[in-house]
Formats: structure tokens, C-alpha cells, sequence
């Protein structure tokens, strides 16, 4: 009997226990006990798995964190941009970047502004042409006229201003810097047009060259006006050559290697023209002298004796 109402008492306690405990926490969550700790809406819940994840990495996760990378990022940014030409010309950041200069409130002063990932920014890498071609309008025109601006405008993967020009610093890039950078697409495994870096590196030689003539009937010319010769002529030719060179940065963008070959070449031909006309003699392929031939004769001569023995 005893034993019997244990087990009708132990059933009892039983059901009640079932019944007194609330079904939510049945399911023994966490948060059914800690609801205080819970998010409360969708960002707060997403920055907690953040947080969770960074914990699981052992990152301290902090605003003071986040900002201190952004001030970092935002200074490199202005050092980079205080050497370029940009801030020579006092071409400052709202010039691209847009926004309300005139407010030192930070909300204020980014009115309009978007990431450069966003496509309504101006800085957005399809749209940077245009940002730009306010100010180079003769680059913009050549650029126009391209293959990359052409790709670029389908909505392709194609070179933009700053792929070469590099953001906030904006320097010209050199002839081994080209090749490299022109390499990244234009090669063999890629199959686009894998000669162009090796072009796109003699096009620029040749502008240097140029240069370098240049410089030579600019000297000629000088000297000859010191010695009382007319330099009418040369000075023409050299202006032609002037005029070239300094077209060419604009021609460039045009990416039309062979033609701006073409054009190069006949800076050149002004330029030794200019020093032809300013007096200069121009050099000419040295020819072998009596005593080269004579050596050349005796060393076929016993070459030929040995070949007879």
C-alpha cells in the first residue's frame, strides 16, 4: 500500500512539474532567460554575430577600433594628395568627390557624396572619366575614342583614369611601370593582344626620345644665334617638334599605339631636321677604316689556310 502511493505521489509531482514550468522554457534557449541581453532588431542581431566571430578570432571589436582605421585610411589619402599636382592647382577633394565645402559639419560638409563603390558616385569607376574630363576635356575626347572607353561604357572590366593615375596621387606612370600595369591584361594566358605592353613601352621610349632631339636643336639653335646665323628655318622645324611633344600626353589616351608611333616619329624627323638647318652636323654610321678591313682580310686569309691543311 505504501508502495503504491508513492507511485500515484511520484506521478502527481510529476505532471505537475510538466505543467508548471512554462513551454518556452522547454525549449532551454538562452535568450528565453536572458532576454534582457537579446537584440532587439535586425542590425543589432547582425553586429552581435560580428562581435561573436570577431571573440572567436580574439579581435576586440570597438568603434575607437573602426575609426582609427578610417582616420588612417583618410590621412593616407590627403598625404598622397598634398604631393600631387592636384593640390598644386588647389584641385581639392570636393572637385571630384563633390559635397558642401563651405560647411566644417561632417554630415553637412559630405551632403551628396557617395561611396566609390555606389554607380551614382562620381567616383565610381565607370564614371570617373567623365569626373575627370571636366577639367581634361582633350583627354576625355582621345579616351572617347578607345577600346577601354568603349568596354568601359558595356559595363565591362576595362581601365579607367585612375587604373593608370593611381587615386589622390594622380603621377604619371614610367615606361617600366606601364609594362607591368598593361601586362595584367594584355597577355598570353588572357589572349588580349599580349604584344601591346612591349608597344605601349617602345611608344613611350620613342617620347623620350623625341625629347632628347629636341633638347639637341634647341642647343643647335642657340649656339647658331650666337654665331649670327639665321635660325628662321630651324626654329620652325623646332617648333613643329614642340608642338608634337606637347600633344602627345593628350594623344596618348587615345591607346593607339601605332598611330602615336607614327606621330613621334615625325617630331623626330622635325627636330634633326631643326638641327640640320641650325648648322649641326648630323652624325652619320661610322664605316670600318683601312685598318679594320685589314684585319678582317688577314683573319679570312688563315682561315682559309687551315681549312686547306
Amino acid at each position: 500500500m505504501n508502495t503504491k502511493k508513492t507511485i500515484v505521489l511520484a506521478g502527481f509531482m510529476f505532471i505537475f512539474a510538466i505543467l508548471a514550468v512554462p513551454v518556452s522554457a522547454q525549449n532551454n534557449s538562452c535568450l528565453d532567460c536572458h532576454e534582457k541581453l537579446t537584440a532587439f532588431n535586425e542590425t543589432e542581431k547582425q553586429l552581435n554575430e560580428v562581435r561573436i566571430k570577431h571573440l572567436q578570432r580574439d579581435v576586440a571589436c570597438s568603434l575607437e577600433c573602426h575609426a582609427t582605421i578610417i582616420d588612417k585610411i583618410a590621412k593616407s589619402n590627403y598625404e598622397q594628395w598634398t604631393n600631387s599636382k592636384h593640390a598644386m592647382f588647389n584641385v581639392t577633394c570636393d572637385n571630384c568627390h563633390g559635397g558642401n565645402i563651405s560647411s566644417d559639419v561632417k554630415e553637412i560638409a559630405h551632403t551628396g557624396v557617395s561611396r566609390s563603390s555606389e554607380s551614382n558616385s562620381s567616383v565610381f569607376y565607370r564614371n570617373v572619366p567623365d569626373t575627370c574630363g571636366k577639367c581634361h576635356k582633350d583627354e576625355l575626347n582621345q579616351f572617347k575614342d578607345s577600346l577601354h572607353y568603349q568596354n568601359l561604357k558595356a559595363l565591362k572590366q576595362a581601365p579607367s583614369c585612375d587604373t593608370c593615375h593611381m587615386p589622390h596621387e594622380f603621377k604619371v606612370l614610367n615606361a617600366s611601370q606601364f609594362q607591368d600595369l598593361c601586362s595584367s591584361c594584355h597577355n598570353i594566358d588572357m589572349k588580349i593582344a599580349p604584344e601591346i605592353p612591349e608597344q605601349a613601352v617602345k611608344a613611350i621610349d620613342n617620347a623620350e626620345m623625341l625629347k632628347n632631339e629636341i633638347r639637341i636643336a634647341d642647343d643647335a639653335i642657340k649656339q647658331a644665334k650666337q654665331q649670327g646665323k639665321d635660325v628662321t628655318a630651324a626654329q620652325k622645324e623646332l617648333d613643329s617638334a614642340l608642338a608634337i611633344r606637347d600633344n602627345l600626353p593628350i594623344l596618348w589616351h587615345s591607346f593607339n599605339l601605332p598611330n602615336f608611333q607614327n606621330v613621334t616619329e615625325n617630331g623626330v624627323v622635325f627636330a634633326r631636321k631643326a638641327q640640320t638647318d641650325a648648322g649641326l652636323p648630323q652624325t652619320k654610321p661610322s664605316t670600318p677604316g683601312f685598318g679594320t678591313i685589314l684585319s678582317l682580310t688577314g683573319i679570312i686569309s688563315i682561315y682559309l689556310l687551315i681549312r686547306r691543311r
